[in-house]
């Protein structure tokens, strides 16, 4: 019995390390990105993307930022598929102990109801993929940066369509996962914290279509992308670290 209980109180530190991945992740990547725009020369933090950080002579800064946060990230969504599993045997424990009192759909209701939706954790894991395969291949895109644009003209590569794919499990995988988590907290009576994971999905998505307009379409919006997408990341980033600090307390 004393073995059992070493054993559960050293997997309990392993998922709060795990967890602790998400605090991390989000500073990390953030402060990254706030240093770099503020003394990278030539680069316009209000105009350009993120991602352009990447290019040039000290590039390979921001390239470790995406690919250390990117795994920091599939620790976390690791941690939270722990949790996960966990709470699911202790589920089927507790199904064992009250089989007798309660009928056996009333149970399989409580358990959909209660544990967390294993999409959130996958999504996530999806979010940080998206970081190391956006850290792999950098991007084309040198709008407010000046210094970029030589390079990439000098320089064509076929890397910048697959670092916009991976980007892409960031901008859409974040948000849905936003979502997913919501109606967990639904599940558990946590109204602040339901209510506070949609508006973050919502306000991320149109944070993003704006960030895009300016890229895309709209001139007006072009000379404010770089500011837009930061405004995106930082509800993304500020909402990863939030949960995980709410599952580190858990």
């Amino acid at each position: 019995m004393i073995f059992m209980s070493d054993k559960k109180r050293k997997l309990n530190l392993y998922n709060k390390c795990l967890i602790l991945c998400g605090v991390i992740a989000g500073l990390f990547f953030t402060i990254s990105w706030i240093i770099q725009g503020a003394f990278r020369e030539g680069y316009n933090p209000v105009m350009a993307p993120v991602s352009s950080l990447s290019i040039g002579p000290v590039g390979w800064i921001q390239v470790a930022t995406f690919l250390i946060t990117g795994v920091l990230i599939v620790f976390f969504a690791y941690g939270l598929l722990k949790i996960t599993k966990e709470e699911k045997e202790v589920d089927d424990v507790e199904k064992e102990v009250i089989k007798e009192e309660v009928e056996e759909e009333e149970i399989v209701k409580e358990e959909k109801n209660n544990g967390i939706p294993i999409w959130g954790p996958i999504l996530l894991l999806v979010c940080g993929i998206g970081l190391i395969g956006a850290g792999c291949f950098t991007t084309d895109t040198t709008t407010g940066y000046s210094e970029a644009k030589a390079i990439v003209k000098d320089n064509p590569s076929f890397s910048g369509p697959i670092h916009k794919f991976f980007a892409g499990f960031l901008f859409f995988g974040l948000p849905l996962a936003t979502f997913i988590f919501g109606n967990y907290f639904s599940s558990k009576n946590k109204k602040n914290w339901m209510i506070y994971s949609f508006l973050t999905g919502i306000l991320f998505l149109i944070m993003f279509f704006i960030t895009m307009l300016g890229y895309l379409i709209f001139d007006g919006f072009r000379f404010y992308s770089g500011l837009f997408q930061r405004i995106t990341l930082s509800i993304g980033a500020l909402w990863l670290i939030l949960i995980s600090i709410y599952f580190l307390k858990e």
